[in-house]
């Protein structure tokens, strides 16, 4: 069977309601390589034409070294015909296979290559529609990543005209577990294809495939998790399966943005990890100045100033010494008067306490120091500007703290307080028009949004989730609880 008198049909690829897929050869290339056909049976004219408008789409995008180029396409009486470029290789179905996850080399790189070729075809205002494993071909020769089967030629295959001339589908394009809650319902956005390369990503971590995972009843968000990635990378993917698509990168550009700036920051730290500086072996410097001969000093001399010396150094020595028991005793003393008044509750102690700012104003325990700034670094990379406002401060300088004539249970204030422990901090949102200490408004910033979603990935829970006893809410007081007890 031969097409237009130029493709050979070989042998059926695939076969659905949309139409039929062959092995075909192309006979007017001189090298007469194979290639892939996609019959399309439909006889309204007007679909017939938008199946033309998105062929010539096709032939923009299959410029793309990435995506198989699109050879022709023609229509025989009521059939619509697409000829494509075959990719030598195997899909990743075979390599993604359940009950085997792979690692977190494995996902960041096919992260990075397909929102690479994703990123051009979103510039050419085009949805691939069905990203899957099934649709991303390794190709055999290099181990390139190709993006084959857009969704939109299928999507046509199934619609059809109403009365009042429109077009409407008659089945979702979209494959279970990786599909964006949203292209279910028929509302499509660049984002939805974000939603299925993050379940693709998922699909990789998991033990389980992506259409098993439970999802959240009230949040419909898919619940997953994977211990052995960077807190980082699992923050990106939780962005691109978030359920609302507006949480989402806008397109595949601004997620490429996002997943290079995590990268850079996975390999500043694992380069920090590295030997900075290696010691070299000096040459053997020898000194050919000509000496002078030397005077020296008689022995008897020598000794008597060392015996004066001794007997000075042993004098200063029983006084200082003296004066350290006497200081040693007396700070016990007071160390046990403030020990039996001061509340117990795991108060922070100075020497304890490292400047989580570089000016001394804000201090805390130094594990709260490296997690904190962790987290700032991955909400910068989305956009979000963490700053710190308040950490350590003694309970007596918070009773001087505590506004006069409210009626508090200054003991009930206390207890719950917990900035004495060094280990609560105060967040505030470089975007917000007010976000200071005591301000609840910071409750409607995006800082608080985001620490509500990921925080804890970072060690960090809401304080005071109720309100303190004075009765305001304090949406910007978060504390570190990983391996502290309160």
């Amino acid at each position: 069977m031969k097409l237009v008198n130029r493709f050979e049909i070989l042998q059926i690829l695939d076969q659905g309601g949309y139409g039929i897929t062959y092995r075909a050869i192309d006979h007017h290339q001189p090298s007469q390589p194979e290639c892939v056909i996609k019959e399309l049976i439909h006889t309204n004219p007007k679909i017939l034409e938008m199946f033309q408008q998105e062929a010539r789409t096709l032939e923009k995008i299959g410029r793309h070294s990435h995506i198989p180029q699109l050879l022709a396409y023609f229509d025989e009486g009521n059939r619509f015909y697409i000829a494509q470029e075959l990719i030598q290789g195997h899909n990743l179905s075979q390599e993604i296979r359940e009950g085997k996850p792979l690692d977190e080399g494995y996902v960041t790189k096919l992260l990075k290559d397909i929102l690479r070729v994703l990123a051009f075809v979103h510039q050419h205002r085009m949805i691939h529609r069905d990203i899957k494993p099934a649709n991303l071909i390794r190709q055999t020769s290099n181990g390139d990543i190709f993006l084959i089967d857009f969704g939109v030629v299928k999507e046509l295959s199934h619609s059809q005209i109403d009365g009042n001339g429109q077009m409407t589908a008659t089945v979702n394009v979209g494959t279970a577990g990786y599909i964006a809650p949203e292209q279910a319902r028929g509302k499509l956005c660049y984002a939805s294809d974000l939603y299925s390369v993050g379940m693709v990503a998922i699909a990789v971590l998991m033990d389980v495939p992506p259409q098993r995972l439970p999802v959240h009843p009230l949040t419909q968000q898919v619940q997953w998790s994977n211990g052995n990635i960077s807190p980082s990378l699992e923050t990106f993917i939780k962005r691109l399966i978030e359920p609302n698509p507006n949480n989402r990168y806008p397109n595949a550009r601004e997620a490429l943005k996002g997943l290079e700036q995590i990268l850079t920051g996975i390999q500043l730290r694992q380069d920090s990890d590295l030997p900075t500086h290696v010691a070299a072996k000096a040459p053997r410097y020898t000194d050919t100045t000509p000496t002078k001969p030397v005077t020296l000093i008689p022995s008897s001399l020598i000794l008597k100033v060392m015996g004066f010396i001794t007997v000075a150094l042993v004098m200063v020595g029983f006084g200082v010494k003296g004066y350290q028991w006497t200081a040693r005793a007396l700070n016990d003393r007071w160390d046990a008067v403030k020990a039996a008044t001061t509340p117990q509750g795991g108060a922070a102690k100075s020497r304890e306490l490292v400047d989580l700012l570089e000016d001394g104003s804000i201090q805390t325990r130094p594990e709260v120091v490296e997690a904190f700034w962790e987290m700032v670094a991955a909400a910068e990379a989305e956009g979000v500007e963490l700053i710190p406002l308040a950490g350590y401060m003694s309970l007596a300088d918070q009773r001087k703290a505590l506004p006069k004539d409210t009626g508090i249970n200054l003991q009930q204030w206390l207890k719950q307080s917990d900035y004495h422990t060094g280990y609560a901090i105060a967040m505030g949102d470089k975007n917000a028009e007010e976000s200071t200490d005591w301000d609840p408004s910071f409750a409607q910033t995006d800082g608080y949004r985001w620490l509500k979603r990921y925080a804890k990935n970072y060690g960090f829970e809401l304080s005071y989730p109720q309100g303190n006893p004075a009765g305001e809410q304090e949406p910007w007081h978060w504390r570190y609880t990983r391996g502290t007890q309160f």
